[in-house]
């Protein structure tokens, strides 16, 4: 493919601007490793020592896949190779340039291939907890396990075994208890999948103050009712409220309970605060089934009668094809049909009082249950990913400020890139924040991140996908970052990718949802 027949060689050409921070996101088959290749070749012919330039991967074999094709690269440009296409041409450009900068400083990075920083996440995290291990809390370096459930569930039972103590804690294992029949396998398992996920939720459970979580409850359900609000057809919504009141006051008039008795005295859609609530659950109730499908009829249950005179029941066929006309027209939109079912598991907007007592005995075990699982991955002499990347998060930071490491660093980092942006966790994404800390616009200093949302593979780590489009809509750590997008496809047919991208937009979200 000449570069006169690439649809989006000016978002490449943006992506090579040394001086801009960039987050690019590249679909499968777009070229994504050649231009964090050319741009890792593009930095080299401007700093001042390599290791000024740190890319990270999310595994071993993407990192010496990188490596390998920047030092081939570097190679070929050293005997003049003749390049077959316009990519591998300006490929040879940036690393004739690497090489001369190389030459003149003095590096021979052929023969010192290990100046070239391009490691895995994991690594990162490690080299960082190895430099500062006092501030890290590791003594010597354990063992990075991919699989750390056998860890998590031999903490939840040490905490659970807390019991037999005396004081607090063992009052607050008696409650969680009682709350959930005695039944200890399953609190086990309940702390154990709470501890696989601690990276979500660790920084959150200290000093909560009930009305701040109950603000949260409320948030939620607001949310989730502005979200069927917002989708609901305006050229519908009169037509909704009638037949909405229509079915209420058949229903409150023969004494049936439904939540549809909710909507009888609608005048509009309702809107998206608490009072709002029942109605909304009666319009759900109205529209779908138990299951969560559109309704196909409409009965005497929810506010449809039969009609005893011929009169009624003629007036009743037409309530019920109204009604059917409707669901009809609504049936096309399934994000619409999901937000309304969704409604049904809508958390209550306060804690009664046993809840919120459950509640703080769960929020005063959890940091003892992360502080069992320490204890085991002491007695290992193993960790998960979360404890190295929270590791080298103490590396970097104090609550006094940053760490000695941490200025060191910010002198030698210069430049950033990171491979597969999508599949970051938030401990990562709060590395990458650490790392850049104190960075400011036009000073020389960058941050790549190159990704797709539509690609992450990597939820068994924690990793987040909505980070990526945090990252994209608000930057990090006060780093602005250019959005580019992809669009070039050199693996497939245009037929095939046209197709796939028809077939599998059924099973995406409309809009993004952080």
């Amino acid at each position: 493919m000449t570069a006169a027949h690439i649809p989006d060689l000016a978002a490449r050409r943006r992506a090579l601007d040394p001086s801009q921070s960039c987050i690019v996101q590249a679909p499968a088959g777009s070229g994504k490793t050649e231009l964090l290749i050319q741009r890792y070749l593009l930095l080299l012919a401007h700093v001042d020592h390599p290791e000024e330039i740190v890319a990270v991967t999310f595994t071993r074999k993407a990192a010496g896949e990188m490596r390998e094709r920047v030092l081939a690269a570097l190679a070929d440009a050293r005997g003049g190779k003749a390049p077959a296409t316009e990519h591998e041409k300006l490929t040879l450009e940036l690393a004739t340039a690497a090489l001369q900068h190389d030459t003149q400083a003095g590096w021979r990075i052929a023969e010192n291939p290990a100046r070239l920083r391009i490691q895995t996440i994991d690594s990162l995290c490690a080299g960082l907890t190895r430099q500062m291990p006092m501030l890290s809390r590791f003594g010597s370096p354990p063992e990075s396990i991919e699989d750390a459930a056998e860890l998590y569930l031999e903490a939840a039972r040490a905490t659970v075994e807390l019991v037999e103590s005396i004081g607090a804690v063992a009052q607050d294992i008696e409650r969680l208890l009682a709350h959930l029949d005695n039944d200890v396998a399953r609190i086990e398992t309940l702390l154990a999948d709470m501890l696989r996920r601690r990276d979500h939720w660790l920084r959150h459970v200290h000093g909560r103050e009930r009305a701040e979580l109950e603000a949260a409850l409320k948030n939620v359900r607001r949310e989730a009712l502005a979200c069927a609000h917002g989708m609901f057809p305006a050229s519908l919504r009169d037509e909704l409220v009638e037949l909405a009141r229509y079915a209420a006051a058949n229903l409150a008039a023969d004494g049936r309970n439904s939540p549809i008795v909710a909507c009888d005295k609608l005048v509009v859609l309702p809107g998206i605060d608490e009072p709002e609530v029942a109605a909304w659950l009666g319009i759900a109730e109205l529209l779908l089934t138990q299951p969560g499908s559109w309704r196909k009829q409409h009965v005497i249950s929810e506010g449809f009668p039969p009609g005893k005179t011929k009169a009624e029941r003629a007036a009743s066929k037409q309530w019920k094809d109204r009604a059917l006309a409707l669901t009809d027209a609504l049936a096309a939109s399934e994000p619409l049909r999901a937000a309304l079912h969704d409604l049904r598991g809508l958390p209550p907007p306060a804690y009664t009082k046993d809840q919120w007592e459950v509640l703080g005995a769960i929020m005063r075990l959890l940091p003892r249950a992360v502080g069992q699982l320490k204890l085991v991955f002491q007695a290992r002499g193993q960790v998960d990913f979360t404890e190295v990347s929270q590791a080298a998060l103490r590396a970097l930071a104090t609550e006094e400020g940053p760490t000695d490491l941490a200025l060191a660093l910010d002198y030698r980092i210069r430049h950033l890139l990171i491979d597969e942006f999508q599949d970051t966790s938030i401990s990562q994404y709060e590395l990458v924040a650490r790392l850049t800390a104190g960075w400011e616009p036009g000073d020389g200093r960058t941050v790549f991140a190159v990704g797709d949302p539509m690609q992450s593979i990597y939820r068994f780590r924690e990793a987040e996908v909505g980070l990526f489009l945090r990252a994209r809509a608000a930057g990090i750590a006060g780093i602005d970052l250019r959005p580019i997008g992809l669009t070039a496809n050199f693996r497939s047919q245009a037929g095939i990718v046209e197709w796939v991208n028809a077939t599998f937009k059924q099973v995406m979200p409309e809009h993004e949802d952080i």
